[in-house]
């Protein structure tokens, strides 16, 4: 499998020995003029270069990395070699987290930068047949393995440029996604601008959204430009949607309609090309039938509705992350802790209530410790303290042996049946009506529904039915 090598930046020294190494070897080169060129090239997502090596150029900006980390997360095995023109050209301390970014030495023969490149492009390409096999299993796998969405379903996601509507538990990825969705899409090199609907009172999320002109209230001492129209040609991410207030709801609902805004305090009308991504962890529907949510506004924004399950749902998930932020918050140079295996299999088993976010969380706290027996103690005594009390006493002797995985197993397996257990009893309460089982459970109606299929549990109402009809 072979692939592009990009070279970025105008310099006839380096050129020469490149296309003299690579030219017969399979591998295109591709020559780009300045780094504006090379980010438009790269953000593609059908791009096929393996290589970036940008040769004299000067970064110093902090967003300059933070581009070409975005770069690097579009395309996981591509890899991009730094070469400075001095040593003032890069910072000493590279501002990157991303180990596929990396700063080479210039050679006075040139022959350690064509050796550095060949690495690169040789290491891009095991990674690249690494990813193919690994999406090659899983598609065809129909378990826990399978991924949520495929690479090739969220290309053209990405591509629609239609509005989305991501639902998930707070902590699940739904910024992640949205940002990954932008970058397959035809506006990747626009700008991306996030507003969270519940962080602000009303008043300042309009003015936040739509600008507004001097004089429009008191404090507005000068005109300010709204979300909307910053983000000209680029995309929007509405954290939160279900907060927002019902008023501005009518107002988003006429800028989707109509595609422009109306600063507050202005008669004017700016026309605006800009694709709405929204996000929340609220059930939609039931906001609509507490009279919470328009309904008009709903179908507006939900062209495709993206569910992103909790992590505690897509266990092969797990350990993937939990390696990639270890390495994302392991200082440079510095030695990863080991994950241990009876950690994993506790990090298997723990619930994870705050999902990716408390992943995180955990991982950087194991960064700290240095330990996995600390961590190890503190994830089987949340596990024990999730377990319901019935069960947690009944075991208490055995808490004491927290790294004893097998009790820890068994305890589990004494959760699930007692979970089982408490709907089919809430369902009888209730003659089978589910939504007032969810409700007397206090559950969302959806994670009900979809424990009820978890415990197969639907398959004995019929049986439930019988007794009630004798």
């Amino acid at each position: 499998m072979s692939g592009e090598i990009v070279v970025v930046g105008e310099n006839r020294e380096v050129n020469a020995p490149l296309n003299r190494a690579f030219g017969n070897r399979g591998q295109g080169l591709l020559f780009l003029r300045d780094i504006r060129e090379a980010i438009v090239y790269l953000r593609d997502p059908g791009c096929m270069a393996f290589v970036a090596l940008f040769c004299n150029v000067t970064m110093r900006r902090e967003q300059d990395f933070t581009i070409l980390s975005e770069i690097a997360a579009i395309h996981p095995h591509l890899q991009i070699l730094l070469l400075p023109e001095n040593a003032r050209s890069l910072p000493s301390d590279l501002p990157v987290k991303n180990s596929n970014i990396r700063m080479i030495q210039r050679s006075a023969s040139w022959e350690g930068t064509v050796e550095a490149v060949q690495h690169a492009a040789n290491t891009a390409a095991l990674l690249a047949a690494k990813a193919e096999q690994e999406n090659a299993l899983a598609d065809d796998s129909h378990g826990e393995s399978s991924p949520v969405f495929s690479t090739a379903f969220l290309r053209r996601v990405g591509m629609a440029d239609v509005p989305v509507l991501l639902h998930g538990e707070t902590g699940v990825g739904k910024e992640i996604m949205a940002r990954r969705l932008c970058a397959y899409s035809p506006r990747a090199n626009k700008p991306f601008l996030k507003l969270n609907c519940a962080a602000l009172p009303s008043e300042l999320v309009e003015s936040e959204l739509f600008g507004y002109e001097k004089g429009a209230f008191t404090g507005a001492v000068t005109d300010k430009p709204g979300k909307f129209e910053i983000a000209q040609g680029g995309t929007i991410l509405l954290d939160e949607i279900g907060d927002m207030d019902i008023r501005l709801q009518a107002k988003l609902l006429q800028v989707l309609q109509d595609a422009e805004v109306q600063p507050l305090g202005s008669n004017k009308t700016i026309k605006v090309n800009v694709r709405v991504l929204a996000a929340t962890h609220c059930d939609l529907r039931k906001a609509i039938e507490r009279g919470t949510f328009r309904e008009d506004l709903y179908y507006r924004l939900n062209v495709i509705n993206l569910v992103i399950p909790p992590l505690r749902d897509r266990k092969s998930e797990i350990m993937p992350l939990a390696d990639m932020l270890l390495r994302k918050h392991t200082p440079q140079g510095a030695a990863l802790p080991e994950i241990t295996e009876e950690l994993r299999q506790v990090m298997m088993e723990y619930h994870w209530p705050g999902n990716v976010r408390e992943l995180e969380n955990i991982m950087r706290r194991f960064l700290v410790y240095q330990s996995s027996s600390m961590l190890l103690d503190e994830l089987s005594q949340a596990i024990m303290c999730s377990a319901p009390k019935s069960v947690a006493a009944s075991k208490d002797h055995r808490t004491m042996n927290t790294g004893n995985v097998s009790s820890i197993n068994r305890l589990a397996e004494q959760s699930r049946q007692a979970e089982s257990r408490l709907l089919l009893e809430t369902l009888e309460a209730t003659r089978w009506n589910r939504r007032q089982a969810a409700a007397r459970l206090n559950l969302e109606y959806r994670a009900f529904l979809y424990k009820l299929q978890k415990y197969r549990i639907a398959e004995k109402k019929e049986k439930a039915e019988a007794k009630y009809v004798s």
